[in-house]
């Protein structure tokens, strides 16, 4: 499970070449809303060459366009692509059912954008759907079709993130929260900590500078995995799934919920493995 998803605009060879030095868990390259009408071809021909003698450690997505005639370019070119999957900007059910039927006969994944308002009410339908794997919550295109202002304390989007968070718990997939889109370091904390409060698995950047700090919030503490290991290993011992532990009672949810966060500590190399000292 990825902690950070960076953008990365498809026109860009600085940023191109330098894919596989970004300490990102995850890579988006961007063919939609950062990319001008006339530079869509340059920005498919850019990434085309590149990933053709470059290969990230990272998984891989590319945003590729919603409408019809730039859709079926960007997807022809999918196919060819060596990539883990596709974002879609503006899901809903339907796009989705037809992105679904495109990518019918690869391995493609697909992690849904959604960014207006009417999507929101088909949430669990699309939550539903096998090949999306994630629910990525599009904070600045849902803010300006709303008329709302967002600000780094979140009330504006409250409400979305949470919806996007319950349907993915639901449905087991990943809730990835909105970038937050400027480089002022105090209100992106804040937007941060915003997102690891509420259940978010992980938060998308546009800035590299940004990667490090997702990756650190969204990575457990020391003390806590100590915390999960002592639960863990009470609960070995007595066999028991309810009992107390430091002066708290321990039950089922609190057991699986340190059998998590154990397993996230594996993944992202904190430690190497259940009984590893920190």
């Amino acid at each position: 499970m990825s902690r950070s998803y960076l953008f990365i605009p498809g026109n860009v060879p600085r940023m191109l070449q330098n894919m596989d030095i970004y300490e990102a868990d995850a890579l988006i390259i961007d063919w939609e809303d950062s990319i001008s009408i006339n530079e869509k071809d340059e920005a498919r021909d850019l990434t085309n060459a590149y990933l053709k003698k470059m290969s990230p450690s990272q998984d891989l997505y590319i945003r590729i366009n919603s409408e019809p005639g730039l859709y079926d370019e960007d997807l022809n070119l999918i196919k060819t692509l060596n990539i883990t999957g596709v974002v879609l900007p503006k899901s809903d059910v339907s796009t989705l059912k037809k992105l679904t039927e495109d990518l019918k006969n690869t391995s493609l994944k697909i992690i849904a954008l959604i960014e207006s308002p009417h999507a929101f009410f088909e949430l669990e339908k699309i939550a539903e759907i096998d090949c999306v794997e994630a629910l990525f919550l599009g904070g600045e295109d849902l803010s300006s079709a709303l008329g709302a202002k967002r600000e780094a304390l979140g009330e504006a989007l409250m409400f979305a993130r949470s919806k996007i968070i319950m349907a993915a718990k639901a449905y087991h997939k990943k809730c990835i929260d909105t970038p937050w889109p400027t480089n002022n370091e105090s209100d992106f904390y804040i937007d941060l900590n915003l997102s690891v409060k509420l259940g978010f698995d992980s938060k998308a950047c546009i800035h590299p500078n940004q990667v490090l700090p997702i990756n650190e919030a969204f990575s457990p503490s020391k003390l806590i995995i100590k915390e999960a290991k002592k639960i863990i290993a009470m609960h070995k011992k007595t066999g028991k799934m309810r009992f107390s532990l430091d002066g708290k009672m321990i039950d089922k949810p609190i057991i699986m919920r340190a059998q998590s966060l154990i397993k996230k500590a594996i993944q992202y190399n904190i430690i190497k493995g259940e009984n590893d000292d920190l």
